[in-house]
């Protein structure tokens, strides 16, 4: 189960950053200009990429904290937050902020809970692990720096989320690999009937 579960999280990371890499070779003005991640799923060019990439992030995290979530001290907690990364993710990819005002609204709505459920997430896996703060440091700067590109309309909003969506993949990888070797710690009955 460890292995797979970490082999999946490795695979949905590859997945993601390996469609944005491709988008980036295809558009790379999105590096000077303030473009986002979003703006891949826009343009005929990248869509595909950016689409496949974000399916493949979708379902190899969540099939990952599906498999890791039992051995984890709160298995619910863990496993609906990998079937709410998976539906987050999907709904950004399904509202291109292209389509009117109503969608743009929604389009960013899934984006701000994408950030914040990976933040929270984060959180608590590396406070389980008891490791990792420095990438959770890292992952809130660029999530800063991605709100204040978004805010200002201008800077390299797409090197800002890649950073945060990079630093929660390392948060995520090493620590499920950590806690997946410690092996299964005594659950309190808050933590195994957590709902978020």
């Amino acid at each position: 189960m460890g292995d797979g579960a970490v082999g999946d999280l490795v695979k949905g990371q590859v997945s993601l950053l390996s469609g944005l890499i491709v988008c980036l070779v295809i558009m790379p003005g999105c590096l000077s200009f303030n473009c986002g991640m979003s703006d891949f799923g826009v343009h005929w060019r990248t869509v595909v990429p950016y689409a496949v990439g974000f399916l493949g992030a979708a379902l190899y995290t969540r099939r990952a904290l599906r498999a890791a979530a039992p051995a984890l001290p709160a298995p619910r907690f863990v496993a609906v937050a990998g079937d709410s990364f998976a539906v987050l993710l999907v709904g950004i990819l399904l509202t291109p902020y292209t389509l009117g005002s109503g969608v743009h609204w929604v389009h960013r709505s899934f984006g701000a809970a994408l950030f914040l459920h990976e933040l929270v997430l984060a959180v608590r896996m590396v406070s389980w692990a008891s490791t990792g703060a420095a990438l959770v440091g890292l992952q809130v700067a660029a999530g800063v720096a991605s709100g204040v590109s978004v805010v200002l309309a201008e800077g390299p909003l797409v090197v800002g989320q890649a950073v945060f969506q990079l630093a929660f993949g390392l948060v995520m990888i090493r620590t499920v690999r950590l806690l997946l070797r410690r092996g299964p710690k005594p659950v309190s009955p808050s933590a195994s009937t957590e709902q978020t």
